[in-house]
């Protein structure tokens, strides 16, 4: 397959609603009434602690245990009805015996394991060594599933739906979640929804061009394996527990029938999309477990077109290769030798991690493995049972791809609907780039290695491209220019274009490239150009914002300060000064904790991101020892500064460092 390079960037630093302020999530594993409070190191924490039980002692604090005698941590207990946990932990936090506080929280294990009694079985899923097998040869579904199990629909809300192309399905099984045309009447003969298709309520039937679905036990099984409902104490569980499951009967090796069953999902999807939600499907993904072998894919120039319309739409389209094991490469097959970008192509692998005997394999054609052997799944009329086959792996990744969209974030979502092509190869990229290395896998597939949707969803909502650092500073004397380099480094195994912004740049600064693209795993720098010329002293700020096709953003504060002095230099931490503050983010106070070897006099300064100094004073540090200077969020007038990042700088005795806080409101 041609696995095309693509894409783009970053993490968000901080998230803003409409009104610009940030907000932060609730902490939903606190344990009410429970705090982790460590002291000063220089303090005697166990008078500290006594301290803290005597002032706190109407709300009964109490210190349950210490965690840690030579950290000088402590577990500590208190009243949650007398005093809110937010006030108590903002209250300790400005205590001059506290170094740090915070709520004790519960911690589950990163995995979900479900009650389907089948699944110790599923061996696929999480394999234990069950049956022979080698202990996690399995595509990590459980700990995936602790991200984004629970959901069947997108962050936007759309229905996702897993379109299986196959034989035919059991309606009634207990443990299925078929997607259903609502705006179709079953049975009535009438084309309800007007979508060229009648009495489609259950799905189409390509073979006989009609809305029945009859009864057959592979389409059965495989469906099961995407996406059979999990956790419901019935039987087995999908890789994608909560989604749907739309039926479609075409599996074939006559191409008309094909066609027609691809037809039947690119209409329904395209009509989603034309309406708005109202009509259709939101079709993520296709299955086909079937084929025909040793075919010549430049006979099937059809069947083959209909893979780069689906994908037109944003549908990745997964397919089950030959059971016959021979190089695809060389004898041909269909459909998982076409060229197109929106195929991916599916062999077997065994519970011991190698591949089924079998199974066909090309590096060219094969993208990757996935479980197929001695898979438990749904089977006709309503039971369960066993089936070997390449036919059992492939949706083992179709499910993964549903999960995946159920894991993705809204800025995610939202450049899929804008470019859905685009960010549909992102998911498949993602899925090749996750896998798990196998030996002499690189001789078999694309990828060289086994389907893990729990590296790819771990891809796709962490960073992808990391700045060598979220500040970047320079100290410039007045009416001098200076160059600096943010180095950018691609963490993912695929070229990646990306997108950069400063927002009303100012003059001092200019920078490029503005756009480029970093080579898998490769690194580039970003070059900036400073210029103090008729600047006053001072510090100015600007946010670079850098972002990726598929909407993950990270932001980097850009800072000239303007000072007396030669040259250019990094402002940062010596042996001879540290600098640290807490809570950050706060709301009505902040603390700095400041060492400065040989003492001396400071200025701090706080400036807003547009570079406007709103407060400035000065104090005097002890030569040993650390001080605490705290500020109250007011401006130099003394009025609460608005929710926002404020720069905090602290100057003088020959040192200078800034420190970016988030302010919100109380």
């Amino acid at each position: 397959m041609n696995n095309k390079n693509f894409f783009l960037l970053l993490l968000l630093a901080a998230i803003f609603i409409g009104s610009g302020n940030p907000v932060y999530l609730i902490d939903k594993n606190a344990i009410p009434g429970k705090m982790i409070i460590q002291f000063h190191p220089d303090m005697k924490h166990k008078a500290a602690m006594n301290k803290l039980e005597q002032l706190y002692s109407q709300i009964g604090m109490k210190a349950d245990k210490c965690l840690s005698d030579q950290l000088g941590i402590w577990l500590v207990s208190f009243d949650p009805e007398i005093k809110s946990d937010q006030l108590l932990i903002k209250q300790v936090c400005s205590n001059e015996l506290v170094a740090e506080a915070q709520f004790d929280h519960h911690i589950s294990l990163r995995e979900k394991i479900p009650d389907d009694p089948e699944f110790p079985n599923q061996w696929a899923l999480k394999n234990t060594g069950q049956s022979g097998g080698l202990p996690d040869a399995d595509i990590d579904a459980t700990d995936a599933w602790d991200i984004s199990v629970n959901s069947g629909t997108t962050v936007l809300g759309d229905t996702i739906v897993m379109a299986i192309v196959d034989d035919g399905f059991s309606l009634s099984h207990e443990d299925m979640n078929y997607w259903k045309n609502r705006n179709e009447i079953p049975n009535n003969s009438i084309d309800d929804d007007n979508n060229g298709y009648v009495d489609d309520y259950d799905g189409w039937n390509a073979y006989y061009s009609s809305g029945y679905i009859q009864p057959k036990d592979h389409g059965m099984h495989v469906a099961g394996i995407a996406g059979a409902i999990g956790n419901n104490g019935k039987g087995v569980c999908g890789v994608n527990w909560n989604g749907r499951v739309m039926t479609v009967a075409g599996s074939s090796t006559i191409e008309s029938v094909v066609v027609e069953a691809y037809g039947y999902v690119y209409k329904m999807r395209s009509l989603y999309d034309e309406t708005n939600g109202e009509k259709g499907a939101y079709v993520l993904v296709t299955n086909s477990s079937f084929g025909v072998d040793f075919g010549n894919p430049d006979d099937y120039p059809i069947w083959g077109a209909m893979y780069d319309s689906l994908g037109s739409l944003g549908i990745m389209n997964v397919a089950a290769t030959s059971n016959a094991p021979v190089n695809v490469d060389s004898v041909g097959d269909v459909p998982t030798a076409f060229s197109t970008d929106y195929l991916i192509s599916v062999t077997n692998t065994t519970n011991i991690d190698i591949k089924n005997l079998g199974a066909a394999w090309g590096t060219t054609s094969i993208d990757l493995g996935a479980p197929g052997r001695s898979i438990i799944s749904t089977r006709i009329p309503n039971t369960y049972g066993y089936k070997t086959g390449t036919s059992m792996a492939s949706p083992q990744v179709t499910g993964s791809i549903a999960l995946m969209f159920a894991a993705a974030d809204e800025a995610f979502m939202q450049a899929y609907k804008e470019q859905p092509a685009v960010i549909s190869m992102f998911m498949k990229n993602l899925v090749l780039d996750g896998v798990d290395q196998l030996p002499g896998f690189d001789t078999l597939c694309v990828s060289g290695g086994r389907l893990n949707v729990n590296n790819a969803i771990q891809k796709l909502i962490s960073p992808r491209i990391l700045p060598a650092s979220d500040t970047l500073s320079v100290i410039l004397a007045p009416d001098s220019v200076a160059h600096k380099d943010l180095l950018l480094e691609n963490l993912l195994g695929f070229a990646l274009p990306y997108e950069t912004n400063i927002v009303n740049m100012p003059a001092w600064v200019n920078y490029e490239p503005v756009s480029g693209i970093l080579q898998a795993h490769g690194s580039e720098n970003l070059s900036f150009n400073f210029d103090a010329t008729g600047m006053a002293l001072g510090s100015y700020y600007c946010e670079l914002a850098l972002t990726d096709i598929a909407g993950m953003t990270i932001i980097v504060i850009i800072e000239m300060k303007v000072a007396p002095l030669q040259g250019i230099y990094d402002p940062g931490e010596t042996e001879s000064f540290m600098l640290s503050c807490y809570p950050n983010p706060f709301a009505s106070h902040f603390n700095l904790d400041i060492s400065l070897r040989d003492g001396g006099n400071i200025v701090i300064r706080v400036f807003s991101l547009d570079g406007q100094l709103v407060k400035v004073w000065e104090e005097s540090i002890p030569g040993s020892g650390k001080h605490l200077i705290t500020w109250d969020g007011r401006d130099q007038q003394g009025f609460s500064l608005p929710s926002g990042i404020y720069i905090t700088q602290v100057s003088g005795s020959g040192i200078s460092k800034s420190i970016r806080v988030v302010k919100y409101a109380e």
